[in-house]
């Protein structure tokens, strides 16, 4: 098994058990993450900060909606577009696709982006509009930080296709785009209510 394999379907290289076990760990550690830096979910790409602290399980009942809200969309698309789908192959989309989103959340906390964006918002209430109070260095580490959330974003759309693709037998490409504006849709909606 090479990783080039495994980056571009890991749909199509590991058992649905294996997945399922990697999903349900990543769900579990990624919420710990986000409960240890004081965030909540708001929408399924999405982290805000709450005015009062949140609890471990108050972050994993959130998180689990947000799985819980695309998997019975996507998986009732599914079965409208075969009836072979398999449930455990959607939920298995569902849990690997926001690994990339993981993997920001880390950066950003290792990088310490919240302090970053605070000395830019000083900066600008300043009225210093160049941001020449801002150290350069530091700059480039979060351009090229930028750079790699906006990889990381389309990595998450690109498992969402290649895993759905996968759990349809999908090969047309409107129907890849049909599951990433459902995906989109829900996750606007959900804002509203978390």
């Amino acid at each position: 098994m090479k990783f080039k394999q495994v980056f571009l379907n890991p749909f199509g290289e590991f058992s649905e058990r294996k997945l399922l076990f990697v999903g349900i760990l990543g769900f579990m550690l990624s919420s710990y993450l986000i409960y240890q830096s004081g965030e909540q979910f708001n929408g399924f790409m999405h982290f805000y900060k709450p005015s009062i602290a949140v609890t471990y399980w108050e972050v994993l009942n959130v998180h689990g909606y947000m799985v819980l809200a695309p998997l019975v969309l996507l998986y009732v698309l599914g079965i409208i577009l075969n009836n072979k789908t398999r449930f455990i192959d959607v939920l298995n989309v569902i849990l690997i696709m926001p690994f990339p989103l993981y993997l920001l959340l880390l950066l950003s906390r290792v990088l310490n982006q919240e302090k970053f964006s605070n000395q830019i918002n000083e900066a600008l209430k300043k009225g210093d509009h160049m941001l020449s109070s801002i150290d350069k260095s530091q700059m480039i580490i979060f351009s090229v930080f930028g750079i790699v959330a906006l990889f990381l974003l389309f990595y998450q759309f690109y498992l969402l296709v290649k895993g759905m693709n996968v759990a349809v037998n999908n090969k047309k490409n409107w129907l890849s785009a049909l599951f990433v504006a459902l995906y989109f849709i829900l996750d606007v909606c959900i804002q509203f209510n978390f």
